[in-house]
């Protein structure tokens, strides 16, 4: 398999740090007492700090998700020299979409008129994107399809931040939306008529499944002693510090017990950036040169499962991945899932 091309777009609204404080100063009112208030903003300015998050991008008023996904894709296709009859197969990924059914991808094929194609959905929070393109390979190796275009669009998430901070203490599991940036990616993928070197290795800690949820209505169907029931649907629950701590060690381990990750030396290499500091860590703990690293969360904020495309489209237009780069990927999801994959660009 080869990857044609990867492309990004981001809504045009800036959001900062001093924006996300402003609205929870603006929408909290806790006993009325402004001390409180206060003790949440510098709560706040140091997990910020902690986490390296500057700044990420939201929709702005009369912007659509759908055409973020749409823009991102069609420069995609135009860059990999790829016509709408090409295509065999769309992957929609991630966690921003319309609904739970039907699948996003045909929305997405429908107004990129790929009627050759056909479409789905792979939905594994911030592993979606890897994921996907696992299932391509196979499928691309194994001679069903020739062309495949993974899309997603991690939007809409600050149309469902909820800023009021009830208890001081709620700020451990709210403060991770409070970081969430929004953005569309495309990748276009083709078969080859040679063997490749794509390497992928997942590994799930399921007991540790409930660190980080965005619960349904029907939660409470499942679940109904567990604190998850009594969460608002939609609403993005995070304990963030621990959840961090846990896939940081996961993820060096992982790396460190597998040859075949740990046999090469890598030109690039893109992780999932749900903090700056945690990734400059993990970065430093597997040996991977500070000139490799691509970061993002810092520009951008946690922008769920288009992180690594979206790492590959700004390496891609600062000049920093190049055709022969060998790469290394490295995403850790809620679940806890720990995911890699190796290849040359």
């Amino acid at each position: 398999m080869k990857v044609l091309a990867v492309r990004h777009a981001i809504p045009s609204r800036r959001i900062t740090n001093d924006h996300v404080i402003a609205n929870v100063r603006r929408e909290t009112n806790l006993y009325g007492d402004p001390a409180i208030l206060d003790r949440l903003e510098e709560r706040l300015l140091h997990l910020f700090e902690s986490a390296g998050t500057k700044e990420r991008y939201a929709l702005a008023e009369g912007e659509r998700a759908i055409d973020l996904a749409v823009d991102a894709a069609q420069r995609a296709l135009v860059a990999a020299h790829v016509s709408p009859d090409d295509v065999d197969v769309v992957i929609y990924v991630g966690v921003g979409r319309a609904w739970v059914e039907p699948a996003m991808a045909n929305v997405v094929q429908d107004r990129l008129h790929l009627s050759r194609a056909t479409s789905f959905d792979v939905v594994d929070g911030c592993m979606s994107w890897l994921r996907a393109v696992q299932i391509a390979h196979a499928y691309l190796m194994m001679g069903t399809y020739r062309v495949g275009l993974i899309v997603n669009c991690e939007s809409a998430f600050h149309r469902q931040v909820d800023w009021v901070v009830r208890h001081e203490a709620d700020l451990e599991h709210q403060f991770a939306s409070f970081t969430i940036g929004e953005a569309a990616t495309a990748t276009v993928v083709s078969a080859t008529a040679q063997p490749d070197d794509f390497y992928f290795t997942f590994k799930n800690f399921p007991e540790h499944h409930d660190l980080c949820v965005i619960p349904l209505a029907t939660a409470r169907d499942f679940f109904p002693e567990r604190p998850i029931s009594e969460q608002m649907p939609m609403r993005l629950y995070s304990l963030s510090a621990t959840l961090l701590a846990v896939a940081a060690r996961k993820i060096v381990e992982e790396f460190r017990e597998d040859e075949r990750l740990t046999a090469h030396t890598y030109d690039v290499c893109v992780g999932h950036a749900a903090t700056e500091k945690g990734s400059e860590a993990i970065r430093r703990k597997l040996g991977i040169p500070l000139e490799a690293y691509v970061a993002t969360h810092s520009r951008f904020g946690n922008t769920v499962s288009a992180c690594i495309p979206l790492g590959l489209s700004v390496a891609l237009d600062e000049g920093r991945l190049k055709r022969g780069d060998r790469v290394l990927l490295i995403v850790a999801g809620a679940g806890i899932v720990v995911g890699f994959c190796t290849f040359t660009f």
